[in-house]
C-alpha cells in the first residue's frame, strides 16, 4: 500500500489506496488558515475541554520554516486526488521513549467516515515504527470521540488505561481512553488489516 523514497525530501509522500501523506506545502497555509476557526467541527472532538488551542496555521507554517527533514513528526494527509484535509502527527520525547503517542485530524467534515482516517492512521504507525526504533505507539482521546476509538480499534490497538471522568465537556463527564500498540503486534495487526482491505 506505500510506496516512498524515504530521502527524497521534495518529493516525500507515503502512497495509499484513497490517501497519501506528505510533507507540509506552502499552499497547505491557506486551509490552516481556515481551520483556525474553532467553530470547526473537528476541534470539538481534538481535546475540547483544553479550552484555548494552539492556532493550527502558526504550527504549520513554523513547520514550513523550519524545512523539517525525516524521520518526519507530522506530515499532511491528502486525497489520492489532491485534497489536504488534515494532519497527522508525533509526540515523541527522547527522554521518556515509550510513552510515544500519535495524534490524527481529519479537519474537514465532508471527508468523514469514508474511511480516510483509517487508512492515514496506518499508513502514519507503519511508517514510524519502520523509521523509528519505537517499542510503542499509542494515542489519547476520550469516551465521547467514538471515530477515533473505532479507528484505533480496527488498526488493531487495545485500550491500555481508562481514567474515569477524566474530562469534562459541556457540563458532561466523559472518560480518557489510551490505547496503544506495541511493534511485535503492529505485525500481526498490519496483516490483519491489509487482508481486510483486499
Amino acid at each position: 500500500m506505500q510506496d516512498y523514497n524515504k530521502h527524497d525530501r521534495p518529493h516525500f509522500m507515503l502512497r495509499g489506496n484513497r490517501v497519501n501523506l506528505r510533507i507540509i506545502s506552502r499552499s497547505d497555509i491557506a486551509d490552516y488558515e481556515r481551520w483556525d476557526d474553532p467553530n470547526m467541527k473537528a476541534w470539538a472532538f481534538d481535546g475540547p475541554w483544553y479550552g484555548i488551542r494552539a492556532v493550527p496555521s502558526e504550527r504549520a507554517q513554523k513547520r514550513l520554516e523550519e524545512n523539517q527533514e525525516p524521520p518526519y513528526n507530522c506530515l499532511e494527509i491528502e486525497t489520492t486526488d489532491g485534497v489536504h484535509i488534515g494532519f497527522l502527527i508525533v509526540f515523541h520525547r527522547e527522554v521518556d521513549p515509550h510513552m510515544t503517542e500519535v495524534g490524527i485530524d481529519i479537519v474537514e467534515e465532508s471527508y468523514w467516515n469514508k474511511g480516510l482516517g483509517t487508512e492515514a492512521l496506518y499508513l502514519w504507525v507503519d511508517y514510524l515504527f519502520q523509521e523509528r526504533k519505537f517499542t510503542r505507539i499509542g494515542f489519547s482521546s476520550w469516551s465521547g470521540n467514538h471515530r477515533v476509538l473505532a479507528l484505533g480499534r480496527k488498526l488493531g490497538f487495545v485500550q491500555e488505561a481508562c481514567i474515569r471522568n477524566g474530562c469534562e465537556v459541556k457540563g458532561k463527564f466523559y472518560d480518557r481512553i489510551k490505547m496503544g500498540m506495541l511493534r511485535n503486534e503492529w505485525v500481526k495487526a498490519k496483516a490483519s488489516f491489509l487482508k481486510k482491505s483486499e
